[in-house]
């Protein structure tokens, strides 16, 4: 009988104390809500709506040639003005010049550059040295003397450049890169990425002539170990019409600013080191590399 008596209380206490929770975490809610909202208005940092506009104007690849480490990130440097409106090397001038407008600064220009790999032979054009067993990497491969390659200035072929470019602008064919120059946007990861530094930003016009080589031993000892290799023979120097070429510690070079591109050092050259590289005049006709 004495049961049945106190259950009525006991569930009066019960959801007394049920309400008197409910209502003290409440109370906590609402003070820290108060808490926050003036924390908030305090300590909040103003964003420039030009940021969302710069971001939306730039390619959005994250590739760091900038480098920033994001193209937010370089927004916010651009806006701030701890960055030029023309830092966007993947984006080039038409980007520059959005970004300009946004900004409310004068025209600007990117230099375009894009990447050229100084090395012309595929693997089957290169002596081997040994049997590389290791980890698929140019880097890795690096570390061990270059993998089987005999050369010790050429491209190592296991595509690192390749795996690094965020525009699918390499392939690697017959274990050398080939750039696509339609794609290429000159970001420099490849540079960054290739551990023989055979890579480098060149400027292009419409017809060119590059030496596809970095090996600076004797001629005898490069045409041992590459079919392709500059042997420093001095054919290109000495009939260069305009003084353009030059054999440099066992490699020749062109200078640009004296090469009229009338081909002579390309047609004389014996093991064709130096190549010719014709870029499209349109979006339609593909780049092609000659001799």
């Amino acid at each position: 009988m004495s049961n049945v008596k106190t259950r009525p209380l006991y569930g009066r206490k019960l959801m007394s104390l049920f309400l008197t929770s409910i209502v003290t975490m409440g109370g906590f809610g609402a003070f820290f809500a108060f808490i926050l909202s003036i924390a908030h208005k305090k300590l909040r940092v103003e964003v420039d709506p030009r940021e969302e506009q710069v971001l939306n104007a730039l390619p959005g690849a994250n590739c760091g040639a900038c480098g920033f480490a994001s193209c937010r990130a370089l927004a916010e440097a651009i806006v701030k003005g701890d960055a030029p409106v023309n830092s966007c090397v993947a984006g080039g001038s038409e980007v520059a010049e959005k970004i300009s407008r946004l900004m409310g600064v004068g025209s600007v220009t990117v230099q375009k550059k894009l990447a050229f790999v100084h090395c012309g032979a595929q693997s089957e054009q290169r002596t081997k040295k040994a049997i590389y067993q290791g980890v698929k990497s140019c880097r890795a491969a690096s570390i061990v003397m270059g993998a089987d390659t005999a050369c010790p200035y050429g491209c190592i072929g296991f595509g690192d450049c390749e795996v690094a470019c965020p525009f699918n602008a390499i392939k690697m064919v017959g274990g050398l890169p080939q750039i696509d120059l339609n794609k290429c946007t000159g970001c420099g990861n490849c540079v960054n990425v290739c551990p023989q530094n055979i890579i480098s930003l060149e400027s292009f016009d419409d017809i060119n002539y590059k030496v596809a080589c970095s090996s600076l031993d004797k001629g005898k000892k490069a045409r041992q170990v590459c079919q392709k290799a500059c042997i420093a023979c001095g054919l290109c120097e000495k009939f260069c019409p305009f003084d353009a070429c030059e054999v440099k510690n066992n490699l020749a070079h062109i200078d640009l600013l004296n090469c009229q591109r009338c081909g002579v050092c390309a047609i004389k050259c014996p093991t064709n080191a130096i190549i010719q590289i014709s870029l499209p005049l349109d979006e339609n006709q593909p780049v092609t590399l000659d001799k």
